[in-house]
């Protein structure tokens, strides 16, 4: 079983990559939402994006093109 059966890219997944390794991984939005309110809840700037950590090798993952909840746009260069 899939676990993001149901989900499409277009609406309900953003795109995250690893930093540090490169490893991409598409997370349901509403998983998102939540790391952005943690790190509103926990006083971040807004311009800091929903951080979750790598699987692979523990790095740091980071939107690759999300809008968040306050509205910024958070861009990943991946060059």
């Amino acid at each position: 079983m899939n676990i993001l059966e149901g989900f499409t890219k277009k609406d309900d997944l953003v795109e995250f990559v690893c930093t540090k390794c490169k490893y991409n991984l598409w997370v349901p939005k509403f998983i998102v939402v939540q790391l952005e309110e943690d790190n509103m809840f926990n006083g971040l700037k807004k311009s800091v994006p929903p951080q979750p950590f790598c699987q692979k090798c523990n790095g740091t993952m980071t939107p690759v093109s999300y809008t968040g909840i306050s509205g910024v746009n958070y861009q990943f260069n991946k060059e």
